[in-house]
């Protein structure tokens, strides 16, 4: 009886320890777009999900290649595929050049940091892969 007790609080204290540790929490990121006069009219998109350096952060496919996309809601598709959220928006200006940069807010959930950059990369996470 006092060892089907024991192992009743041990199984209870585990439960609770795996259960805290997965919690979901909300992630965020941004995609910024902007309309680019020498790419065809394609629309360049910069994604900003907290990284510690903005330098090289277009949307590239497994070559390491940059994506291009036709519109800013084609951005959006390819990044609600990997289960991010549209939360809003709104319209910035490129101060060197003076176009206007729109900037979309997306969330999605997450047990882990890891799990931010499911399913996309940057042109600096492939550079960094490509360097292991």
């Amino acid at each position: 009886m006092i060892i089907m007790k024991h192992l009743f609080t041990l199984l209870f204290a585990f439960v609770a320890i795996t259960v805290s540790a997965q919690t979901p929490y909300k992630a965020y990121c941004t995609l910024q777009g902007k309309e680019s006069e020498f790419k065809n009219h394609k629309v360049s998109i910069k994604i900003d999900f907290g990284q510690k350096t903005l330098k090289d952060n277009v949307l590239v496919d497994e070559n390491g290649s940059e994506i291009d996309f036709s519109t800013m809601v084609s951005a959006m598709n390819y990044m609600a595929k990997r289960g991010w959220k549209y939360e809003g928006c709104y319209k910035s200006e490129d101060k060197m050049m003076g176009n206007p940069i729109f900037v979309w807010i997306l969330s999605k959930e997450v047990s882990s940091d890891e799990e931010i950059t499911e399913g996309f990369q940057t042109k600096l996470m492939h550079t960094q892969k490509a360097k292991e």
